[in-house]
Formats: C-alpha cells, sequence, structure tokens
C-alpha cells in the first residue's frame, strides 16, 4: 500500500483549496461585521472576549451554566457551546461554519496538496498505532478523508446566482490511473455477526443464520421494539444501530445520550431494555470482563491479546473504562485480524496468479480499496469476495464462525463515485 500511489485530480483540488479560501475570507469578514470589530476568528480567547465579554450570551443561554475549560475556567468555545448558543445571536453560527470550511481545506484539500509527489499520494501504514488492531494511515491520513458530500455557500465572486450553493466531495479527488478501476470491499456489519458468534445470542444467530435480511437494523429495531418491520421508521432504525454500536463499543450511557440527543437516565432505560431483549450480548460482556479481571488480559479470537491493567484500579472511572475496553477489543479486535488475513490471503492470490495485476491501496476500517485493471475485474471481484467471506472458517473446525460473512462490493473511476459492482459493470 505504501509502494502503490493514488492519482490526485490535482487542477480540480487546487480549484476547491481557491473556492473554500474565498469563502473563508466572506465568512471572517461576516464574523467582524456581526461582532462590530475586528478579532482573530481562530483565537479562542478573542473569540470567548466577544461572545461573553461584549455579547454576554452566557447570560441569555436557555442552559443554566454552560461549560468551562482550561486551569482558569473559562467559558468554553467549543462546538457544542456554540451550537447551544447559535439561535441567540448569528455570531456563533457564522463560526461554527467557519471552522467546518477551514477544517475541510487544512486537513482534505491542503493537507493532501502538501502529502503530494508528482500529482499522486501513498499514505503511511502503521501496524502497531491502534488499540485494536486496526491499520492506521498517516502522511496523509486517507482514512479521514470524509465519504460525505459537503454543501457550502458559493463566495460571491464566483460564477453563479448569490445563493448556489457548492457541493465538496474530498473522495471524489482521488482517480484511478488510466485503463484501471477501484474496487472497494466491504465487510457487511462485521462486529455485529462477531458479536452474534461471541455471545452465541440466539436472537442475533437468527437474524445472519436465516435468509440474508434486506437491512439488519430495521429488523433489530423491528424485534427490540416489538413493532412490524412495515412500521419501522428511519428514526427507529438510526436509535437501533446506535444502541447496538454503544455495546459493541463500550461508549457507555453518557455517550449514547450524546448521540441521541436524550438525558443519560433515558439512555440507561435504551440500553437495558435492550440488554434484556438480547439477553447473551450481557452475559459475553460480563464474562470478558471476568476473564479480564483474572488474567489482566483480553483476546481476540484470533488469541490476539491486550492488556489492560486498569481492570485493577481503585479508581472507578478508570476500572469502568477499562470493562468497557475489554468488550471493546473482543469484538473490534476480532474485526481487525479478519480484515488482516484477508488482505494477505488475497495478496497472496495475487502473487501467485499469472494474469492479476491488481493492487490493494488502502483499508478503511472494515473496507478493502483495490486498484484493478478494467478487463480484470470480474475475476478479481469474485477473488475478493470468495476470500473474504471464506473466512467464516477461519483456520480450523473450532474457529469457525456461527454466523456467515458478507461482503458487499462496489466499483467507480473516483473513490467518491462507488456504485454497486453490478451496475459499475453494466456501464
Amino acid at each position: 500500500m505504501e509502494n502503490h500511489k493514488i492519482q490526485v485530480n490535482k487542477e480540480e483540488m487546487e480549484r476547491t483549496s481557491t473556492l473554500l479560501g474565498a469563502r473563508l475570507k466572506e465568512l471572517e469578514q461576516q464574523a467582524h461585521f456581526i461582532a462590530g470589530e475586528r478579532f482573530l476568528i481562530m483565537s479562542n480567547n478573542q473569540l470567548r472576549e466577544i461572545l461573553f465579554g461584549k455579547l454576554k450570551l452566557h447570560l441569555l443561554s436557555p442552559r443554566k451554566s454552560l461549560p468551562k475549560t482550561g486551569p482558569q475556567q473559562h467559558l468554553s468555545t467549543s462546538e457544542a457551546v456554540l451550537s447551544s448558543l447559535q439561535d441567540l445571536h448569528p455570531l456563533p453560527k457564522t463560526i461554527l461554519e467557519y471552522r467546518h470550511i477551514h477544517k475541510i481545506k487544512s486537513t482534505f484539500i491542503d493537507g493532501l496538496l502538501a502529502c503530494m509527489k508528482k500529482g499522486s499520494i501513498s499514505s503511511k501504514w502503521n501496524q502497531t498505532g491502534t488499540v485494536t488492531g486496526r491499520l492506521s494511515a498517516t502522511h496523509p491520513n486517507i482514512q479521514g478523508i470524509s465519504k460525505h458530500s459537503i454543501q457550502i455557500a458559493k463566495p460571491l465572486n464566483f460564477k453563479g446566482k448569490e445563493d448556489e450553493t457548492f457541493t465538496i466531495s474530498p473522495r471524489t479527488l482521488l482517480v484511478s490511473s488510466r485503463g484501471h478501476i477501484f474496487l472497494a470491499a466491504d465487510f457487511s456489519q462485521i462486529e455485529l455477526r462477531i458479536l452474534a458468534h461471541l455471545s452465541g445470542d440466539p436472537e442475533l444467530l437468527k437474524l445472519f443464520q436465516e435468509s440474508e435480511r434486506d437491512d439488519v437494523f430495521s429488523t433489530l429495531a423491528s424485534q427490540w421494539k416489538d413493532i412490524p418491520m412495515e412500521h419501522v421508521t428511519y428514526a427507529d432504525r438510526e436509535q437501533t444501530k446506535k444502541v447496538v454500536y454503544s455495546v459493541v463499543y463500550g461508549a457507555g450511557k453518557e455517550r449514547l445520550a450524546a448521540c441521541l440527543g436524550i438525558t443519560v437516565q433515558e439512555a440507561t432505560q435504551f440500553l437495558e431494555s435492550f440488554l434484556q431483549k438480547y439477553k447473551k450480548i450481557k452475559d459475553f460482556a460480563q464474562a470478558a470482563i471476568d476473564q479480564c479481571y483474572h488474567t489482566g488480559y483480553v483476546a481476540s479470537i484470533m488469541g490476539r491479546r491486550r492488556p489492560l491493567p486498569r481492570i485493577h484500579a481503585r479508581d472507578q472511572q478508570l476500572r469502568a473504562q477499562a470493562e468497557r475496553q475489554a468488550v471493546n477489543f473482543m469484538v473490534q479486535g476480532s474485526a481487525a485480524d479478519l480484515c488482516k488475513m484477508a488482505m494477505i490471503r488475497i495478496f497472496s492470490a495475487v502473487a501467485t496468479s499469472p494474469t492479476l495485476t491488481a493492487r490493494l491501496v488502502a483499508q478503511i476500517h472494515d473496507e478493502l480499496l483495490f486498484e484493478v485493471e478494467d478487463t480484470q475485474v470480474p475475476e478479481f471481484a469474485a477473488l475478493v469476495r470468495g476470500t473474504m467471506e471464506s473466512l467464516q472458517q477461519i483456520q480450523d473446525p473450532e474457529l469457525q464462525l456461527q454466523v456467515p460473512l458478507k461482503v458487499s462490493l462496489s466499483a467507480g473511476r473516483s473513490w467518491g463515485h462507488l456504485v454497486p459492482l453490478q451496475e459499475a459493470l453494466d456501464s
């Protein structure tokens, strides 16, 4: 992956950087006008003085007290605080937009341009940089490039209507070389499948062992909330997804409350009712914690260990954090193992093939991104799917997963324009 370069649409990237820069200047001028004076927009101290010293927004806030930060316990200017103040005055909303665009420009656009050599980029990959065992990327961090499009107001000095928006998709700026196409292979719901395997929960196992469902999270929402599938709303599905992943990631009730925009008490009830429905998940989590207390470590399905010495800490918060990490590692660490095994097996198959030339260019969490010659796509796609899904039977019968692994394939000329494989082949 480090040796194989990914081409960049440099011209479009430079144009995007210029456009974002123009929008940032507009927002800065707008902020100065609203505040009634000039100030350094990225200076928290100067912004704090405007918001709370001059405008006294903390006194108008419906929240009884705003969070404070630092040893001096100054009022915070964090994103959460600005979001809570944006209905009281136009300045916080302008600052939020400025910060958002500044991050996109500095990280995803200018950051990539700075790492580019001869029209292409290649990340540095670290095998021991994350606690779960997943690979991490730097210079640039290709894993951090958002897959979501971002819409911004088009600057006034750019052609078009004043109120016209401009869509930026950072991933579309990474393009395949001539005669090649990107192929992405994604393990579908791998962490939830591993959780089903490790917990042995009959409801979860049935979800994956029976005929494949169109939408796993909608089915889970239907089961958990005891409502017919046709009555499951998008909100029900998203709520269920967040509850599931708070269990998988060991996020805790406070984080879940923040994600769902509800009280900690409501989040606690959500978690308890979910774990009441899927009782074996709670048993698995407790067994993982007990094992960690006994041995001082937990292990992935491949036997890779993570020591957690804080499991014996006197501080209850540190101990609770270690307990969550124990459960999280067994699920996420096992997913990382499967992903690495898939990478190795596919690489070996290509290396020994007399015809295949596909190259792995990036690993993004549970997804592998390859660059493939146009003529080899059908053959290589079949190899990738077969190899990844066969990992259900890992090395010996004792390690066979109780649920099937499913892989979704998509392809496209740019990383941001991937469509389901069949659509790409048909076009």
